[in-house]
């Protein structure tokens, strides 16, 4: 607030744009996930101009072999300060604070000088409960955002005062052919084809257990992959999520499976492309299917589906109950649902 006094607003867009800082706040894979279209967005409208992301957590690891990302500064908590300086080396000309209320890291940007920042300005509920938000409002280019819409076309709007206009909403990620190669190796040892093989994943986890739906059920989807289908199985995950496939592997009984729990993202990314179908609960691994086109079946329980999820189309289906609760989506109805998706797979 005192530095305001001397710099004023982060407003500045009449000059050529050269080099472009996005803040992703929080750490959650999902969340990264919905940034990379906008990279893909500033190539096209400039393909001269350097991107760099600020985040902490697994965002690098998520955005790790991307080509449009020029550069990645890591934040902590203690580093506040450092990632200033850095800021004021680098120069940007203009910055996204893809986070709703994020004040913080809008003073961020602020005082490592980046010349215009845009921000979100929450039009519905729930506001934004930070008092210092509406002043940063004022001091940063602010953008509509709506609680209950989808996400990820919100974040490109933050581009809007630097000339691009509706872009493409796709995902993208990138992976090694290092991580490549040790998957097919893994695949191998497992005699799975990931050429000819109907390959299922399994992700039953989720960031809390009040998103996880009954292990019991996932198991009996399982069986009737593999009876009718001849699917092969494999889990994903990692943490906390390993409690959720364990308790699906007990209800297995003697069908076979390969676990890839905690895998590090760059093979996590290259197992998911593999993938012929994901099943799973509303979480990271659902979003990393939607970025190589897997088709996928989610279990939603207390959050929106329609902020983080597109349109349910044949291969692409979401299961809520009205109560809200994960667990009162009903085996029948997911049946139900997987067919339709196997159907429109022709499979046999």
């Amino acid at each position: 607030m005192l530095f305001m006094l001397l710099r004023g607003r982060a407003k500045r867009t009449d000059h050529e744009v050269k080099k472009i800082v996005i803040l992703r706040w929080t750490p959650h894979m999902g969340d990264v996930v919905y940034t990379t279209p906008m990279f893909s967005a500033i190539k096209k409208k400039y393909p001269d101009c350097k991107i760099y992301v600020i985040g902490w957590g697994r965002v690098e690891e998520v955005i790790r072999h991307n080509p449009e990302v020029d550069g990645f500064i890591e934040y902590k908590e203690s580093w506040f300060w450092g990632v200033v300086k850095k800021l004021r080396q680098e120069k940007f000309d203009f910055g996204c604070v893809a986070k709703p209320g994020a004040s913080k890291g809008f003073a961020l940007l602020y005082l490592g000088g980046v010349r215009a920042i845009s921000l979100f300005d929450v039009l519905n509920e729930p506001k934004v409960k930070s008092f210092t938000y509406p002043l940063i409002l004022k001091l940063g280019i602010p953008i509509p955002f709506y609680n209950h819409q989808y996400i990820p076309p919100q974040f490109l709007k933050l581009l809007g005062p630097i000339g691009i206009k509706n872009p493409d909403i796709q995902f993208k990620l990138y992976f090694s052919k290092e991580a490549e190669d040790d998957v097919e190796n893994i695949f191998k040892e497992n005699n799975i084809n990931s050429k000819n093989d109907f390959i299922v994943a399994l992700a039953p986890g989720g960031s809390t257990e009040e998103r996880w739906w009954p292990a019991d059920r996932f198991a009996e989807l399982v069986k009737y992959l593999v009876k009718n289908y001849s699917a092969k199985i494999i889990f994903i995950g990692a943490g906390i999520d390993g409690k959720a496939i364990n308790e699906v592997i007990k209800n297995l009984g003697d069908i076979s499976y390969v676990n890839f729990l905690n895998q590090n993202l760059d093979e996590f990314k290259a197992t998911v492309s593999k993938c012929s179908l994901v099943i799973g609960n509303d979480s990271g691994p659902m979003v990393t299917a939607d970025a190589f086109h897997v088709p996928q079946m989610i279990f939603v329980g207390p959050t929106d589906p329609r902020e983080y999820h597109t349109e349910p189309g044949p291969t692409y289906r979401i299961l809520q109950a009205e109560s809200g609760r994960v667990e009162d989506v009903a085996l029948e109805k997911a049946m139900g649902e997987l067919q339709i998706i196997i159907n429109s797979l022709n499979l046999k």
